[in-house]
């Protein structure tokens, strides 16, 4: 009886359990059957004990199945020559290894006898004797012609066969392998300093998405060293994402596309270097602001339930602190800290860069908001509920879009979540506040930089935080004046 993998725990494809062995099988596709000598299923036995290790069996699974799809693209020949060349190579350092042979291994030999490949003792390169048997009959029934090689071309597998004996019989064993771009990614995302990259989530998606894009531009594959061919890509690909997106939108693809890129070459220690495309420069939005007459009442609406709950939080804390959209659904209920001496909420997932993770202290709509949070109470680490933490970026923008549609409507201007954030800054200018504000909403200062990397800790303790809650004080005093009676007295629906 056959079990696929059940007893190590891997679902891999192809994995077949025996009594004392491992198997990788699978069929031939039906359009290089024909190439395969008839043969309709390819085996092989993994190269571990059926009760090895889950990662011992997975690198032997791998690399049986990274030969067998080399093999299949080898085969189909749909690559550039010198790419089907880089292929080649490798399926023939995999062919000695299967046979227990490595590159060089007949150097000496072949250097003082003249010896055919099929004669070293291996049935390696049997394959080659046939075909130089069928060259010789096809030269004496063809004795003035010199073609065989063109009429009857080798298949796949005696070209792989051919390029092991190379190797075993000369000195390409210190050739390094030459990476394909299609390679690139895994490479990048094995030596990422940040950690690994999950294609699974929504962040990860849109990283992947970049790189995916240059890869749709690139016909099948090319070498990393082809920067030709990769430079015609990527400026292929600008030509058409500037008809539909943003020049911010390319910023972003290229950034992610060069640190694959150079990632790579790093690692590989290439002597390459890719420059960066001429891309346009990109023109940023206008950012509306409300007056603090608006401000003032669309707190007043929050305090009294105008709003739906999470709407209210979000626009509340974008206003009074700067907060955004990603901050806040990444924010757990274990940073939201507003029964302490000095209410505040830390800023600690990851964010855009290293200064926006910060100590935000709370001086407005204070009872509210702790029971609004209560309101979203739902079991999940998250301080906004699940729902929240996992909705998409742009859903949660629209919904503050739409709650905020009666001023755009009025003033003719978009206004967005960003707009209280830019309030926050309009506010302390116009207030005097200390440049302690630009900490609070996570902006790039010299402050800022020292809290992260030299008094972290500091930020969190009651003597710091009375002076950054002084700060957003006078950030926030036209605010911090409404009613305080109709803030205690609001219940939260």
């Amino acid at each position: 009886m056959t079990r696929f993998g059940d007893t190590v725990g891997l679902k891999l494809p192809y994995l077949q359990y025996r009594t004392n062995k491992l198997l990788y099988r699978r069929r031939y596709p039906a359009d290089v059957k024909n190439l395969f000598d008839g043969k309709s299923v390819y085996y092989k036995q993994l190269a571990c004990k059926v009760n090895a290790p889950r990662e011992v069996v997975l690198n032997s699974w791998l690399e049986i199945n990274e030969s067998f799809e080399t093999l299949l693209n080898t085969t189909r020949n749909t690559f550039d020559e010198e790419i089907a060349d880089e292929r080649i190579s490798r399926e023939a350092k995999n062919w000695l290894r299967i046979h227990n042979l490595k590159p060089g291994v007949f150097r000496d030999l072949s250097k003082i006898y003249h010896h055919q490949p099929w004669d070293m003792g291996t049935s390696a390169f049997d394959d080659l004797e046939q075909r130089y048997r069928d060259s010789i009959e096809y030269s004496e029934k063809h004795p003035h012609f010199d073609d065989f090689h063109l009429r009857h071309p080798p298949t796949p597998k005696q070209k792989i066969i051919h390029k092991a004996w190379q190797m075993a019989a000369g000195n390409l064993a210190k050739i390094k392998e030459k990476r394909l771009l299609s390679e690139c990614w895994d490479i990048y995302v094995a030596n990422r300093q940040e950690g690994f990259i999950d294609k699974t989530t929504r962040e990860g998606k849109r990283i992947y998405a970049s790189w995916n894009r240059l890869l749709s531009y690139i016909k099948g594959d090319c070498l990393l060293e082809d920067t030709e061919t990769i430079y015609q890509a990527i400026d292929e690909m600008i030509r058409d994402r500037e008809k539909t997106v943003s020049n911010a939108s390319i910023e972003r693809d290229w950034i992610v596309i060069s640190a694959v890129l150079n990632s790579v070459i790093k690692v590989e220690r290439l002597n390459l270097k890719f420059h960066k495309p001429i891309i346009k420069k990109h023109t940023p939005k206008d950012r509306p602001v409300f007056s603090q007459t608006d401000q003032i009442a669309i707190v007043n609406a929050i305090l009294t339930n105008q709003y739906p709950v999470e709407q209210g939080i979000l626009m509340l804390l974008a206003l009074q602190a700067g907060i955004i959209n990603s901050e806040l659904q990444r924010l757990e209920k274990k940073n939201v800290r507003l029964d302490e001496e000095i209410p505040h909420i830390l800023i600690t997932g990851k964010t855009k860069t290293n200064e926006r993770k910060r100590t935000v202290p709370i001086t407005v709509g204070l009872q509210w908001l702790r029971r609004g949070f209560q309101a979203l109470e739902d079991g999940s680490r998250w301080a906004m509920g699940e729902a929240f933490s996992t909705a998409k970026d742009s859903t949660i923008s629209k919904r503050i879009v739409t709650s905020l549609q009666s001023y755009s409507i009025r003033d003719k201007k978009n206004y967005s979540c960003y707009s209280f954030r830019h309030c926050f800054k309009g506010n302390a200018i116009a207030h005097n506040a200390s440049e302690r504000y630009l900490y609070i909403a996570g902006w790039v200062n010299k402050e800022a930089v020292i809290s992260d990397t030299y008094a972290q800790d500091a930020m969190t303790q009651t003597a710091v935080l009375k002076g950054i809650q002084e700060t957003s004080k006078v950030v926030n005093k036209h605010l911090i004046e409404l009613d305080i009676l109709r803030v205690v007295d609001a219940q939260v629906s």
